[in-house]
C-alpha cells in the first residue's frame, strides 16, 4: 500500500466525496428518460380504471432485439506483427486472447454491453488482471446507474476525466479482515465497518434508480436484506490530487475509505481500468441519447392508435343503443342472447324502439399507426426489412435497403470500435502485468489444436509493440458485399483485355477478398514459399542472441534459416558490437549439422510423395501432373 500520510488523506476523501455528489447531479437529468425506455422495453403499463384498452404491442423490446441482432459480432480486436521476428509471439499471444476471450465468456458479455448501448446510449466495462491465484482476465459489465464520471471529460477518451467511479463494489466481512491482515486496507477505518453491521442493506440513489427495473420491490428488498446481512458496498473511485491519480474504496456513508493508494501502484499503465462507447459518440457530452430515446416517443404514440383501433372495435361489435323504453315488452331481452329476439309494442316499429349510436371510423387511428412507423423506420433505420418483414427480396430491391441499414447500424459499430481498441490495449498491459508463471493455453499448430505452456517471455520483448486491428463487424460487411460483387465481377471480365495489368489485377482481387498488404507479398512470393514462419523464428531467435539470451539451435533450420543470419550480419555490421558479432558466429557454426538432417529428410519425404504419386497397372490410376505412357500393343479382348 502507498505510505500516504493522514492529513493528505483525508484531502482525497474529502474531494472524492464531493466529486460523487457533482457526478451524480450531472447524470440525474438522464435517468428519467432511461426509465421511460425500461417501462416500455419491460412492457410496464400503467393501470387504469377506465374501461378502456390498455395493450402493448412489445415493440420497444422487438426495435432493441432487431438493432442488437444487426450489430452481435462478437469482440473482434486482433493482434498483428509490426516485424518478422514477432510472427510467433503475436500467435501466441492471439491465442491467449482467445482463451480469455473463452473463458471469461466475453461475447455474452458483448451483447449484454450492446444492448445497454441501445437502450441508455453508452455501454460501460471494467477490465483487470490478476496474478494472485495463477492469470486471470477479469471483464465485467458496469451498469450505467453505477457509473459516475468527470462532466468536463466529454464523450470521447475517458482519460481526460480527473475523476470517475462505480457504485456496488462488495465485500464481506471475512474479505475486509482478511485485507485488513495482508495490509490492503486501512486498519482503522475497517474494523470501524466490521465491528458493526454491512451497509449493503441500505438503499443509496444508485440503488433506488435500479429499483425501476425490480418487478417485485417487497420481494427483492426482502431477499436483499438477506443476502447482505454480512456484506459491505463501496465506491471504486478514481480522483487526481495535486497531479497524482488515485484509488480509492470508498463509503459514502460515513466518508471514509478503507483504501487510498496511488494508481501506479495497482496498474503500471496508470490507465482508467475502464472501457466504453456511446451509440451517439458527442464531443463534449459523455451521457449522450441512445437509440430508444429517439423512437420512444413515437412507440408511445403508437401505442395510443393500437388501444384507439381496439376500443373502436368493442363499440362496434358491441355497439351503445338508444332505446325507447315504452316501445320495449320484456326490458330483460336486451341484453344480448345468441339467436335471440326482442319483441317491439305493435305501435311501434323496430327503428323507432332501438337506434344504434354511430362509432368513429376506424380507419383514422389506422393511418396514424402507420404513418408513425414510416417516422420510426426513419428516425431509427430499423425498417421492415431488417426486421424480416419486407417483400421487397421478392421484387428485387431487398440489397439496396439492406445495406442502407447496414449503412446505419455501422454508424455503432465506428463507436465500439473505438471502445475494442481501448480493451485491447488494458487486455495487453494485464498480460504484461500479470502473466508471470507458464500458463496453457490452445494454438493451432501444423497437426491440429497443440496445448501449450506460455509466460510473457516468450510473448514480450524489451521496448516490443504489436499492431492492434479492430476487424468490420457484420453490418459493415454486409454493407461492403455489394461493392464487393461489383468490382470483383468488373475484374473477371477484363481477364482477357490486352491492357489489364494481370499482376495488379490479382493484388486488387486479393485486397478486396480481404487479404492485407504483407499477405499479397507472401503469395506473390514463391522464393520463400513454405518459410514466412521460419523466417519470423529466424528474426526472434537473432533479437534473442542480440539481447544476450543463450538459446539453443532451432531445430527446424534450412538454408534459407541460416543465410536470415547471414544476411543480417552484412546489413548491421556497423550496429552490433564485437561480442554479439561472435554471438552470432558460434550459433550459426551450430546449425550445419541440423541443416544436413533436415535436407535429408525433406528429400525423403518428397521421394515418398512422388513413388505413392506414380500410377500402377493394377489400378490405372491417373494422378495429377502425370500420365501413364501409352502402351505399344493393343490389349488382346478377354484379358483383365
Amino acid at each position: 500500500m502507498t505510505n500516504i500520510n493522514y492529513q493528505t488523506r483525508q484531502k482525497i476523501i474529502a474531494q472524492a466525496l464531493q466529486e460523487v455528489q457533482f457526478a451524480r447531479q450531472y447524470k440525474q437529468g438522464k435517468i428519467k428518460n432511461w426509465k421511460l425506455n425500461e417501462d416500455l422495453y419491460y412492457g410496464r403499463k400503467t393501470n387504469t380504471t377506465e374501461a378502456r384498452a390498455n395493450v402493448d404491442l412489445g415493440q420497444m423490446s422487438s426495435f432493441v432485439h432487431t438493432l442488437l441482432s444487426k450489430i452481435d459480432n462478437p469482440i473482434t480486436f486482433k493482434f498483428h506483427k509490426r516485424k518478422k521476428s514477432q510472427v510467433k509471439r503475436v500467435d501466441l499471444l492471439n491465442s491467449l486472447k482467445s482463451s480469455d476471450q473463452d473463458k471469461d465468456n466475453w461475447d455474452i458479455k458483448d451483447i449484454t454491453g450492446k444492448k445497454q448501448a441501445i437502450i441508455y446510449g453508452r455501454s460501460i466495462y471494467s477490465y483487470h488482471a490478476e496474478s494472485e491465484d495463477g492469470y486471470t482476465a477479469c471483464l465485467e459489465n458496469v451498469d450505467v446507474y453505477d457509473f459516475l464520471i468527470d462532466p468536463s471529460a466529454g464523450g470521447i477518451d475517458i482519460e481526460r476525466a480527473m475523476y470517475l467511479g462505480r457504485y456496488g463494489v462488495i465485500k464481506s466481512k471475512q474479505d475486509l479482515k482478511k485485507g485488513v491482515k495482508d495490509g490492503t486496507y486501512l486498519k482503522t477505518e475497517t474494523t470501524t465497518l466490521t465491528d458493526g453491521s454491512g451497509n449493503a442493506t441500505e438503499i443509496n440513489q444508485e440503488e433506488t434508480n435500479k429499483l425501476n427495473r425490480t418487478s417485485n420491490q417487497n420481494t427483492y428488498q426482502t431477499n436483499k436484506e438477506l443476502f447482505n446481512e454480512d456484506k459491505y458496498k463501496f465506491w471504486e473511485w478514481y480522483t487526481t490530487f495535486e497531479g497524482e491519480r488515485y484509488y480509492l474504496l470508498l463509503c459514502e456513508k460515513g466518508g471514509t475509505a478503507i483504501r487510498v493508494e496511488k494508481l501506479s501502484d495497482l496498474f503500471k499503465s496508470n490507465l482508467y481500468p475502464f472501457w466504453t462507447y456511446a451509440a451517439f459518440p458527442d464531443l463534449t457530452e459523455f451521457w449522450t441519447p441512445s437509440f430508444c430515446d429517439y423512437v420512444r416517443e413515437i412507440f408511445m404514440a403508437q401505442a395510443v392508435s393500437i388501444n384507439q383501433m381496439l376500443d373502436n372495435a368493442e363499440q362496434i361489435n358491441k355497439p351503445q343503443k338508444v332505446v325507447n323504453i315504452g316501445a320495449i315488452e320484456n326490458l330483460a331481452e336486451l341484453k344480448y342472447r345468441r339467436d335471440g329476439y326482442i319483441k317491439v309494442k305493435a305501435s311501434f316499429n323496430a327503428d323507432q324502439a332501438i337506434q344504434t349510436i354511430k362509432v368513429p371510423s376506424i380507419d383514422t387511428p389506422i393511418k396514424v399507426f402507420q404513418l408513425l412507423d414510416v417516422i420510426q423506420e426513419k428516425a431509427s433505420g430499423v425498417t421492415a426489412g431488417a426486421k424480416g418483414l419486407s417483400d421487397e427480396e421478392k421484387v428485387g430491391i431487398y440489397e439496396g435497403n439492406q445495406a442502407n441499414s447496414a449503412d446505419r447500424f455501422g454508424f455503432l459499430n465506428k463507436s465500439y470500435s473505438f471502445g475494442y481498441k481501448r480493451f485491447a490495449k488494458l487486455w495487453e498491459y494485464g498480460v504484461r502485468e500479470h502473466l508471470i508463471k507458464k500458463y496453457a493455453i490452445d494454438i493451432l499448430g501444423p497437426d491440429g489444436i497443440d496445448i501449450i505452456d506460455v509466460s510473457r517471455k516468450d510473448i514480450f520483448r524489451k521496448n516490443d509493440e504489436f499492431a492492434v486491428l479492430v476487424e468490420s463487424s457484420n453490418a459493415e460487411l454486409a454493407l461492403s458485399e455489394t461493392e464487393k460483387r461489383t468490382k470483383l465481377q468488373f475484374l473477371a471480365s477484363q481477364a482477357v483485355n490486352p491492357i489489364q495489368n494481370p499482376k495488379k489485377a490479382y493484388e486488387l482481387q486479393a485486397t478486396i477478398a480481404g487479404f492485407d498488404e504483407e499477405t499479397i507479398r507472401q503469395l506473390q512470393d514463391t522464393s520463400e514459399f513454405g518459410n514466412e514462419y521460419l523466417m519470423g523464428e529466424a528474426d526472434r531467435d537473432i533479437e534473442a542472441i542480440l539481447d544476450g539470451e543463450n538459446i539453443k539451435p532451432n531445430q527446424n533450420a534450412t538454408t534459407a534459416y541460416k543465410q536470415r543470419f547471414v544476411d543480417y550480419m552484412k546489413d548491421h555490421q556497423e550496429n552490433i558490437t564485437s561480442e554479439q558479432f561472435n554471438s552470432l558466429v558460434e550459433y550459426i557454426s551450430t546449425l550445419d549439422p541440423i541443416i544436413s538432417r533436415n535436407m535429408v529428410r525433406m528429400a525423403n519425404e518428397q521421394l515418398m510423395k512422388e513413388s505413392l504419386a506414380l500410377p500402377t497397372l493394377e489400378t490405372g490410376i491417373k494422378t495429377k501432373g502425370l500420365t501413364p505412357a501409352p502402351t505399344t500393343e493393343p490389349i488382346p479382348t478377354g484379358m483383365g
